[in-house]
């Protein structure tokens, strides 16, 4: 079954949609189903640049069990543009299915299901298309219910990204912006993903959930939206004409769940053991005493409650950000998880931003 070894080609390109939910599968038994569904053969996690498919080595953060399942079973979802399948039919007649690795105006390289590099000229072949939809087949008919929830269990396993050690906080602090234009200019759903971000943190219904920097409201009130009429946002800031900002684009969308907090730099005045979650964008760079504000959101928390936070990427050349208001993936995860924090997953399709989701550890 050579087919199977490309099983989970799709599992990194489709976008995390939904949170963590319970895992129930066996994930040794899972694993004896991945091997034996010849998987190894293009998923090699011991060395990923010698394999036909993406490095699942870190899956296990960055896509949640529903995701994992979702692609499993139909992995046409949503592809992205370089797992597209292009097919190439030679003047001989013959047909070939694979993953563009090369191309330029002359000729295009393919690795087909086999593992094989195939090289061909544009001008001997009879035509060349690319297909929105992935190599990999759907698996809902060859495995069980209960055999898909032992490959997740499995692959949820696989969360090899290096431990971080707690050290001295190296970064400068951010200075706290007052960037109204910046805050609220029109592109900026579009280049952040703002609606596909809220979205995919699934924030349930009746929630309670602190928007701790809220600024001029722009996550606010998609944040009431979310959870309702029952459910109820603090919007949590330190500059006055912020929360006056930001009551002023509540009461435009005509929601009436929000309550604004005027914080202190050192006080977030978070009420305790009552929030389902705590989000934070870009303003966690900004806190004067991190250690000290992230003990009070812990302290906020249900048992389990969730923290997102979000920033432009030091990684990325995109983000419209100074050095000072970025940081770097290792930066938030060495601040953070030595807290009292658990990183649980990773929203991997923000473009130039890293959106972390912690859970309180017991």
């Amino acid at each position: 079954m050579r087919v199977a070894s490309v099983v989970l080609i799709h599992l990194l390109t489709v976008a995390v949609q939904t949170p963590p939910t319970k895992v129930t599968g066996d994930a040794v038994v899972g694993k004896a189903l991945f091997e034996d569904g010849g998987c190894v053969t293009c998923h090699s996690l011991e060395d990923p640049t010698r394999t036909f498919g993406p490095d699942l080595s870190w899956i296990g953060i960055l896509r949640t069990p529903d995701a994992l399942r979702r692609s499993l079973i139909d992995p046409n979802d949503q592809v992205f543009r370089r797992y597209f399948t292009v097919v190439v039919e030679t003047k001989t007649g013959q047909k070939i299915e694979g993953l563009a690795k090369t191309e330029d105006d002359r000729s295009i390289q393919i690795l087909d299901v086999s593992g094989q590099l195939r090289s061909f000229l544009k001008e001997d072949l009879q035509g060349m298309r690319r297909e929105e939809r992935s190599l990999m087949p759907s698996y809902a008919s060859k495995f069980s219910a209960a055999e898909l929830d032992h490959i997740v269990a499995y692959l949820r396993t696989l969360r090899a990204i290096r431990p971080v050690e707690e050290g001295e906080r190296t970064r400068a602090i951010g200075s706290v912006s007052e960037n109204i234009a910046f805050f609220d200019r029109p592109e900026r759903d579009a280049e952040e993903r703002s609606e596909a971000m809220i979205e995919a943190l699934d924030i349930p219904e009746g929630a309670t959930v602190a928007d701790l920097g809220a600024g001029t409201g722009y996550f606010t009130w998609r944040l009431a939206r979310e959870v309702g009429p029952n459910g109820k946002v603090m919007a949590i800031d330190i500059q006055q004409k912020m929360l006056d900002l930001a009551t002023a684009t509540v009461k435009r969308h005509e929601l009436t769940n929000v309550n604004f907090v005027l914080a202190t730099e050192t006080d977030p005045r978070l009420p305790e053991g009552v929030l389902d979650m705590v989000f934070i964008a870009y303003s966690y760079h900004e806190f004067s005493e991190p250690e000290t504000t992230m003990a009070a959101v812990r302290k906020s928390l249900k048992p389990g409650g969730r923290v997102f936070i979000l920033e432009f990427a030091k990684e990325s050349r995109l983000a419209p950000a100074s050095t000072n208001h970025k940081m770097s993936l290792d930066e938030m995860r060495r601040e953070i998880e030595p807290l009292g924090f658990e990183l649980d997953h990773m929203l991997d399709f923000l473009p130039m931003q890293h959106g972390l989701i912690f859970r309180k550890r017991p």
